[in-house]
């Protein structure tokens, strides 16, 4: 059993945001694709977005929430997500974008996961609205998908 703060996830989830966007961006940059670069810049811009947004919910949190001590955290490590990205075949839009959903989908059930978790409504509150940021995030991803579709 790990233990952790809501502070630590939150650190954490920004901490990924980031990095993920400097890979995106290196990745662009890589690419021959066109299609694929367009994505790529979306992606990289989506994700400094949510490091952003990850700031200003750090800066929000009271103290007393955002050391709100939760039990069985998973291993926070973000070495893994971004691997997988930097391995994703620059080629293939498809599978630029199935693996950025996957990333959103890995951290809407550890925000769920922790929301189940915390013994307060204050720290239950705080995943539930980092869900439904993810879950906005990852329905505007899908639709910038569709739209390079049609380019």
């Amino acid at each position: 059993m790990r233990f952790g703060t809501i502070q630590d996830v939150v650190d954490f989830a920004g901490k990924l945001h980031a990095a993920l966007s400097d890979q995106y961006a290196e990745l662009e940059q890589l690419s021959s694709s066109e299609r694929a670069r367009l994505m790529l810049d979306y992606l990289n811009r989506h994700e400094q977005n949510l490091a952003q947004a990850m700031d200003k919910y750090e800066g929000d949190m009271t103290q007393g929430i955002a050391s709100l001590w939760l039990q069985d955290v998973p291993e926070l490590q973000s070495d893994e997500l971004v691997e997988k990205v930097r391995g994703v075949d620059l080629g293939n839009v498809d599978n630029i974008i199935a693996v950025a959903l996957d990333v959103d989908e890995y951290l809407i059930k550890l925000y769920q996961r922790m929301a189940d978790e915390v013994d307060s409504d204050a720290g239950r509150e705080v995943f539930k609205s980092l869900i439904k940021l993810e879950d906005n995030e990852r329905h505007r991803l899908s639709r910038a998908a569709f739209r390079l579709a049609d380019i």
